[in-house]
């Protein structure tokens, strides 16, 4: 009988986060995969969740390279599969631990679906995603009665950011770190810059939350960083 595949998320960095059937997932499977971008660099989501993560567990380092170039990826996403597949093929369950939530913006979807599409059995256990925690730290709701929700990612690229900021009562825009010179213009246009808040780092030792977007720099602001805007107010 092969094995099974499952796609964990384990939420954006308070260990506390990760639920019950993500831990019990992790404690029944017989190998733990860990995306990495490199060999020497730590992996965010196993430093999450290594504190659940029992010692005698095998460790799977899977690597994805940040890289905009079709053939690397499609080297390393090759590479991956087969890993991961040698393992099923011999009847051991195999957990990958993602950052938030595996279907939303994941690394783990691309294996989930090659591996799926291959035969083998696969599930998914949500997790807590980053938007939805930096809410809660923030103490603001991203949705109430009748607002609509819109979730975007890497915002500096959405060509769409106007007709997006227009037509939704409240946005989360997702990795915002790159660009946040030309969204404050965007804001301070829209007269949103008083109706935002950025979480960074959510629920990481080194978390900062900023209330005032016009103050800030965008020199030193992590990756991990995401953007609430309400054009309802109450930030």
């Amino acid at each position: 009988m092969k094995g099974k595949l499952y796609g964990v998320g384990v939420g954006p960095g308070d260990p506390e986060l990760i639920t019950l059937k993500a831990k019990r997932v992790l404690d029944g499977a017989d190998y733990v995969a860990v995306p990495k971008t490199t060999r020497d660099k730590s992996s965010q989501a196993l430093t999450i969740a290594k504190g659940i993560i029992k010692e005698n567990k095998e460790i799977i380092e899977l690597i994805f390279p940040m890289s905009f170039d079709e053939r690397i990826l499609d080297e390393s996403w090759n590479k991956a599969v087969s890993e991961v597949v040698q393992k099923l093929d011999k009847g051991k369950d195999v957990a990958f631990i993602t950052l938030g939530d595996p279907t939303i913006y994941s690394t783990y979807i691309y294996l989930h679906k090659a591996v799926k599409g291959m035969g083998y059995q696969t599930e998914i256990i949500p997790g807590v995603t980053s938007f939805c925690a930096s809410a809660a730290r923030a103490g603001v709701s991203l949705g109430e009665n009748r607002e609509t929700i819109a979730v975007v990612p890497s915002a500096y690229e959405c060509v769409e950011l106007d007709s997006i900021l227009d037509n939704f009562d409240n946005i989360a825009l997702m990795k915002i770190s790159r660009n946040l010179g030309k969204l404050k213009q965007k804001l301070a246009e829209k007269g949103l810059l008083n109706n935002a808040v950025i979480v960074s780092k959510c629920g990481l030792e080194d978390e900062r939350i900023y209330s005032d977007i016009n103050a800030m720099e965008e020199e030193g602001l992590s990756y991990f960083s995401t953007m609430i805007i309400k054009k309802g107010g109450c930030i």
